[in-house]
C-alpha cells in the first residue's frame, strides 16, 4: 500500500462507524420528519407540514419561551458563579484543594441521587421540607412555598439546581484558563500600584475571553439539549417547566407523534445553530475591536 493511502485506510473505520451510528441516523430522522410516522409504521410524503405544525403549536412555542428563559438563568448562572468559584479557589490558602475536590463532587452524581435529595429539600414543611422548616424555625415562615409544584418558582428552582449540578465544571474550566495567565503579568501591575480588582479587570477578564467563550456555549448546549434529565426527575415537566426537550419527549411518547416530534429535533437544531452562529460571530468582533 502507498504511503498517501495508508491514512486513508486507517481512518477507514473509524469514518465508516461514524456514518453508520451517526450520520445515518441524522438522516433518517430528517426523512421521517417529511412523513407520516407513529412510530410503528410510515406513512405518506407530507413535506413541511409537520414543521408547520410544531410552529403553530402553543404548548411547543411555550416551552421555547421557557427554554429561552432557562437557558438565560443558567448561562448567567454558570459562568458568574464558575468564574467566582474559580478565583476562590486559586487563593493561596489553606484547604483549597479540597475546595475544589468538594465543588466538583456534584458534577459526578447521579441524576436520579441529585432529583431525590432537592426533591426532599425543596419539599413543602408538611412532607419535610428542609428548606420550608429551616425558613419557619428563623421566623420566615411567610416565605415557605412548594419550590418546585408552585409556577414561577419551579423553573428558577431547577435553574439553579442545573447551575448548583455544573458550576464545579465550570470552575474548572475558569481555573486552567487562570493558570495559563502568565504571573509577570500581574507582578507587573502589581509594581504599578494595582489592587486585586484592578488586575482582575485589567488582565483575568481580558485574558479569560476565549475561555468565557467556551464556556458559555457549554452552558447554552446543555440548557437546551441536555436539561431533559433534571427538569424530568426534579417536576415531570409541569408547574411551568416544559422546555422544548420534555416537549419533544411527550409529543413522541405521550401524544405518539412521532413525526412531529422528529421536526422538533430539527427546528431545535436550527435554533441552536443560529444562536451559536451568531453568538461566535459576535465574540470574534469583540475580539477584534478589544
Amino acid at each position: 500500500m502507498s504511503s498517501h493511502l495508508r491514512p486513508l485506510a486507517l481512518l477507514a473505520p473509524g469514518m465508516l462507524l461514524l456514518g453508520l451510528f451517526m450520520l445515518v441516523p441524522i438522516g433518517y430522522g430528517f426523512v421521517l420528519s417529511l412523513v407520516e410516522f407513529d412510530g410503528l409504521t410510515i406513512g405518506r410524503f407530507v413535506g413541511l407540514r409537520n414543521y408547520g405544525a410544531v410552529l403553530s403549536d402553543t404548548g411547543f412555542l411555550r416551552a421555547l419561551a421557557q427554554t429561552g428563559i432557562f437557558a438565560a438563568m443558567v448561562v448567567v448562572g454558570k459562568n458568574v458563579a464558575g468564574l467566582a468559584l474559580a478565583v476562590l479557589v486559586s487563593l493561596p490558602l489553606r484547604g483549597m484543594r479540597v475546595a475544589r475536590t468538594v465543588l466538583f463532587l456534584p458534577v459526578t452524581l447521579n441524576i436520579i441521587v441529585i432529583g431525590a435529595f432537592w426533591q426532599f429539600f425543596l419539599a413543602s414543611s408538611r412532607f419535610g421540607g428542609l428548606l420550608n422548616q429551616g425558613l419557619a424555625t428563623i421566623g420566615l415562615g411567610a416565605l415557605e412555598t412548594s419550590w418546585l409544584s408552585t409556577p414561577g418558582f419551579a423553573l428558577v428552582s431547577v435553574a439553579l439546581i442545573e447551575i448548583w449540578r455544573w458550576v464545579g465544571l465550570h470552575m474548572l474550566i475558569f481555573l486552567a484558563g487562570m493558570q495559563a495567565i502568565d504571573p509577570s503579568l500581574h507582578e507587573a501591575a502589581l509594581l504599578d500600584g494595582a489592587n486585586a480588582w484592578q488586575r482582575f479587570r485589567a488582565i483575568t477578564l481580558p485574558a479569560l475571553r476565549p475561555v468565557i467563550f467556551v464556556s458559555t456555549l457549554l452552558a447554552l448546549m446543555g440548557a437546551f439539549v441536555r436539561s431533559f434529565d433534571i427538569v424530568w426527575v426534579l417536576t415531570r415537566a409541569g408547574f411551568g417547566t416544559d422546555v422544548v426537550v420534555t416537549r419533544l419527549y411527550n409529543e413522541a411518547f405521550q401524544f405518539g407523534r412521532f413525526d412531529r416530534a422528529a421536526a422538533m429535533g430539527y427546528i431545535i437544531v436550527f435554533i441552536i445553530a443560529v444562536i451559536s452562529f451568531v453568538y461566535a460571530r459576535a465574540a470574534r468582533f469583540g475580539a477584534a475591536d478589544a
